[in-house]
């Protein structure tokens, strides 16, 4: 039965998230007055490469690009759905090997680097999504980061405490993109408690199962008040910690071009969708991952890594009940794996999920 956002036939067809998670419904303008932060203005669209591109992959330049193709089918919004319910299984040694470096290690988790074993065409999409520069800038170092207190949670509460580990964000991944490179604004960010539009569409406070979201088509992140209180309460901070990194996750997938090259490996490869969106989502939650490395002295979150493992895998994702057909974020283990991995491993080349095995990403 088709849903007043579009969806129908099979589930893997769909351009959104399943039903019960709130799709990116036509962008609109913005609404006047709502909170905004970064400077990034709506509207920006969101440019992909061109026609005969899919081979040779070019990325393309983030502004005034000759190439005006946009990619309607795959504008979506990022985001973490809430677990339906919670899943009581811990992440366990399974793949691992001795992490790259001295530092926090959660004793029963995952410190494994993903190695690319296929032989994709030089220069295509495939090729960079397996061996893209973003993988080789190493670790973020170590930040001055201290948490702001969430107190009851309220709209003013939580400004301060997502400006603060925004500021942190931004500080901590701008030296790794200059190292590509790349010099790119800081995004944006709009924390809200009333309807809010923007390029990926209208959202109100408690529509759906979104928490927050990383809008590629203005490069602003968005964070829903009232629905990270309701999910967690104002007392578990890690997974306000986790959710928000694992935003900015999406940004760094979009600076170091991660994302367009996704685009261009789908367009020859429909039928990889939603495997390449488990890989895409749970990058993202291996990068919070490095990120939490980056401020876990300063938090600090030290003493708290049998918690921070539990937050993981027990707060973000889909359940064994959704059909392997409609998993488009992965498990809520999967996730916890790939944060755990990214926080243990402390350095971005842990992220390659387009080299990651099947069981891994399931």
């Amino acid at each position: 039965m088709s849903t007043p956002y579009g969806y129908g036939g099979r589930p893997q067809d769909r351009v959104g998230p399943p039903p019960g998670v709130l799709p990116p419904p036509v962008a609109q303008y913005p609404q006047q007055g709502v909170p905004q932060y970064g400077g990034q203005q709506y509207g920006q669209p969101y440019y992909g490469p061109g026609p005969n591109q899919f081979n040779g992959f070019q990325p393309p330049r983030r502004r005034g690009s000759a190439i005006r193709l946009v990619l309607i089918g795959f504008f979506s919004v990022a985001f973490l759905g809430i677990a339906l319910s919670v899943v009581g299984v811990l992440l366990t040694s399974g793949n691992s090997s001795s992490a790259s470096s001295g530092g926090p290690q959660i004793s029963s988790g995952p410190s494994v680097v993903p190695t690319a074993k296929s032989n994709a065409p030089k220069g295509s999409a495939e090729d960079y999504l397996l061996n893209a520069p973003i993988y080789k800038v190493g670790g973020l170092g170590e930040l001055d980061c201290k948490a702001e207190d969430l107190g009851d949670g309220s709209l003013a509460a939580q400004k301060v405490y997502y400006e603060k580990l925004f500021k942190c964000l931004n500080d901590a991944w701008r030296p790794a993109f200059a190292k590509m490179g790349k010099h790119e604004p800081d995004p944006g960010l709009i924390v809200f408690d009333q309807p809010v539009d923007g390029p990926c569409g209208h959202f109100a406070p408690l529509s759906g199962r979104v928490l927050a979201f990383y809008c590629f088509g203005n490069h602003v992140m968005y964070t829903d008040v009232q629905q990270m209180n309701k999910a967690f309460g104002p007392k578990e901070d890690l997974a306000y910690l986790m959710t928000i990194a694992h935003e900015y996750g999406h940004h760094v997938q979009s600076v170091s071009d991660l994302f367009y090259a996704r685009q261009a490996y789908l367009a020859d490869h429909p039928d990889e969708k939603l495997e390449s969106s488990r890989r895409n989502e749970l990058q993202a939650s291996c990068f919070a991952g490095v990120f939490s490395r980056a401020i876990e002295k300063s938090y600090p979150f030290t003493a708290r890594l049998k918690e921070f493992e539990f937050q993981a895998s027990n707060s973000f994702g889909e359940t064994p009940k959704t059909p392997p057909s409609e998993r488009t974020h992965g498990l809520a283990t999967s996730q916890g794996y790939w944060i755990v991995n990214g926080l243990n491993v402390g350095e971005t080349k842990a992220c390659n999920t387009y080299a990651a095995t099947q069981s891994q990403i399931k």
